[in-house]
């Protein structure tokens, strides 16, 4: 899927003040990966050449340096395919700028016949191309990256951000849970695991409150059932229920989670101590993951789940 959308950059052709943008980003990007700038964009005529850059390459022979012509070609309004006849003379205008290499930066793919142009200067001279899919997969793979998207592209990264949460920078400590049978994190898996709440099978007794006797997160599947067997084979008189810790991290279904306990809590439940200071641990490893918006998916979800009535865990009526 895509995450850049390149129309947010204004159309290069266009004398809006803001024509030159397409070109400053190639710059910022190259020199993000690591080029030196040696020409800067300007609104001169450019004799071909958008900016020069420069890469150090070191081998056992020593340091070669290798200067690059930069073409900028920003055809994502038009959605159209960077053509030969966009890009003329490729070898003359390197030559003529006292480059060794050529680098196409184009918001869109260069078109087959260009693609076979290039080709053809193998061996004369070094070429590459840098279209939307490989400038973004260099930008939303680190911080630094990120922090150039967010100024050309900010509606963009805005919703990439809100469907790819990162957690709250809130404690000194990264958040935490750990797999109470493999000892895994929890949070480095796709699927978080489950957590797994054990309390004391009713008596019917008068004025009988529920005690819960375990709070324990495992993985889903084997950690799981190995975990419910081994409490089962100690404690007959325990029974378990237990939350997905992906839909307890959605904003919605932690504050219901929260109000939950808390009343409960009001109404005479009791905790084990060992129980009562797991489930703080885990609210709180949790709750960097929460501060934030919800998903589109977690908004479709959150929205089935409201057609599911609350005793059967939706939040939905209650009956």
């Amino acid at each position: 899927m895509t995450v850049l959308d390149f129309k947010e950059i204004p159309e290069a052709h266009i004398a809006s003040g803001l024509q030159d943008t397409f070109e400053l980003f190639a710059r910022d990007f190259l020199s993000f990966i690591g080029y030196k700038i040696v020409t800067d964009p300007d609104r001169g005529a450019d004799g071909g050449a958008d900016l020069i850059v420069q890469e150090k390459r070191t081998g056992v022979g020593g340091e070669t340096v290798i200067r690059w012509l930069v073409s900028c070609k920003h055809k994502s309004h038009s959605g159209k395919s960077v053509s030969p006849t966009d890009e003329t003379n490729i070898r003359d205008r390197v030559e003529a700028h006292g480059c060794d290499g050529f680098i196409g930066f184009y918001s869109t793919l260069p078109s087959t016949g260009l693609s076979a142009n290039l080709e053809g200067l193998k061996g004369k001279l070094e070429y590459q191309v840098f279209d939307h899919k490989k400038i973004e997969s260099q930008l939303v793979h680190s911080s630094r990256g990120l922090e150039i998207c967010e100024r050309y592209f900010p509606i963009s990264i805005d919703a990439w951000k809100t469907n790819n949460p990162s957690p709250a920078r809130i404690f000194a400590e990264a958040p935490s849970l750990i797999c109470k049978v493999c000892s895994k994190e929890l949070f480095d898996q796709d699927d978080h695991g489950v957590i797994q709440l054990w309390y004391k099978m009713s008596t019917k007794q008068e004025n009988e409150k529920q005690h819960f006797e375990y709070v324990y997160w495992t993985c889903r599947g084997r950690c799981d059932d190995v975990l419910t067997q081994a409490i089962r084979g100690k404690r007959s008189d325990l029974i378990d229920g237990w939350e997905d810790i992906s839909d307890v991290m959605m904003p919605t279904i932690f504050i219901k989670w929260v109000m939950s306990t808390m009343n409960e809590h009001r109404g005479g439940v009791t905790y084990s101590n060992e129980a009562f200071d797991n489930l703080k641990g885990f609210m709180l490893s949790v709750f960097p993951y929460v501060c934030r918006d919800l998903t589109e998916k977690e908004k479709e979800k959150v929205k089935n789940l409201g057609m599911i009535p609350a005793y059967m865990g939706g939040l939905g009526y209650e009956s």
